[in-house]
């Protein structure tokens, strides 16, 4: 199996694509919330894709924690909607897992994830089968945990969690929403997809298009 190998500067820059990715989304993921939710998400993700993106391209802190709560913060104060204030928590929560790491391997990710959705239902008191961004994460990251377990390979490892984020978020339409404003339309959500769940995938799919061979040492 490859090994993974993420340092500090590494992440920033990663996370600096994903801010700049799901940013060319923010009509989209606006209009999927108009629907069923605020439809304030398409601000929400501009303001804080650009508040993430001017922090990391600044910061020289080594100690990957920390980045990941300062992150958290900056997505906070950027914006404390109820989307900004759940990827903070993400941030805030991942971070916790990896204190005082200056580089990150499989082992360390699949920490981050499981950390990053603890902290995520302490804050949004959800679950997964509620139509919200834990039906992307959830199954994304089990699936990596799994991969890790069976030995694969970092393409195949992070190819799956993509897949599964991809399931879960379709799998959104078929789920009546049970959390947060969307609650309200109950049976006429079912058949739509969830904004949450769909930005969630796309920062997954963006974070894994954006490792290459200089994370791994095969």
């Amino acid at each position: 199996m490859s090994k993974l190998v993420i340092d500090a500067p590494r992440l920033a820059t990663i996370l600096i694509h994903v801010a700049s990715d799901l940013k060319e989304h923010s009509e989209e993921l606006g209009d999927l919330d108009s629907i069923i939710g605020d439809g304030d998400l398409g601000v929400t993700i501009k303001l804080f894709c650009n508040a993430l993106s001017d922090f990391l391209a600044s910061t020289d802190e080594k100690d990957i924690g920390k980045l990941l709560a300062q992150c958290g913060m900056k997505v906070n104060s950027a914006n404390p909607s109820t989307f900004g204030t759940i990827i903070a928590s993400a941030f805030i929560g991942g971070g916790k897992a990896v204190a005082g790491k200056t580089v990150l391997d499989f082992n360390d990710l699949a920490l981050l994830g499981d950390s990053a959705i603890d902290n995520i239902k302490k804050r949004g008191k959800a679950e997964v089968g509620g139509k919200t961004l834990l039906d992307s994460l959830v199954p994304s990251v089990n699936t990596f945990k799994d991969e890790i377990e069976r030995g694969c390979d970092v393409k195949t490892a992070f190819s799956s969690a993509v897949n599964a984020a991809y399931e879960g978020m379709m799998a959104t339409r078929n789920m009546k929403a049970r959390y947060g404003r969307a609650a309200c339309f109950q049976d006429s959500s079912v058949g739509l997809q969830d904004a949450g769940a769909t930005a969630v995938y796309y920062m997954i799919e963006s974070f894994t298009r954006h490792i290459d061979h200089t994370d791994t040492d095969n």
